[in-house]
């Protein structure tokens, strides 16, 4: 879990206001743990950290969508 944290806070420095960066690092953050979940299906708290993470995702897809149209307006 530390891990994941990490990882969301570090991709959340390097993106800075960047949302297309920050969906970026997310998603591979995302792939990573869909991996390591696939090798490790006991691991209960990261399969829910994993749907957290998929909502969270979604969440910056759709920021990183709607700053598309707000710009093409």
């Amino acid at each position: 879990m530390a891990l994941l944290g990490f990882l969301l806070e570090s991709a959340q420095q390097r993106a800075g206001r960047d949302v297309q960066t920050l969906c970026l690092l997310m998603s591979i953050s995302n792939d990573v743990t869909e991996r390591y979940v696939e090798t490790n299906p006991e691991d209960v708290q990261i399969q829910q950290r994993l749907m957290a993470m998929r909502q969270d995702l979604r969440a910056c897809l759709a920021n990183q969508a709607d700053a598309h149209a707000w710009a093409d307006s």
